[in-house]
């Protein structure tokens, strides 16, 4: 596999948890179902998911990646658009 088809393949598992989350979608249940899937996706790219790849030369790293990052991320945007969903909707409750 090349490191070009790495960078895409957890790019694009990373960019579909992101797509998940759910800060503006209506229905509170809808939202929460949704950032517990972008956790439930973060999780397992920290556990199982994770894509490891360098390239040395005469014992220097020319280039390294991992994709690790990319899923602490999602972990935390998850978090916060369901902690935003349910401070909305506690928000909209008040108000009536």
């Amino acid at each position: 596999m090349t490191f070009q088809l790495l960078i895409v393949l957890a790019a694009l598992i990373w960019l579909a948890s992101l797509a998940s989350l759910a800060a503006y979608v209506k229905p509170l249940w809808l939202s929460v179902l949704l950032s517990l899937l972008a956790l439930a996706i973060g999780y397992l790219g920290l556990t199982r998911f994770q894509v490891n790849a360098s390239k040395t030369v005469n014992s220097h790293v020319q280039w390294s990646f991992n994709s690790h990052w990319f899923f602490i991320t999602t972990i935390v945007l998850a978090v916060l658009s369901l902690a935003y969903s349910i401070w909305k909707h506690r928000r909209t409750s008040a108000t009536h």
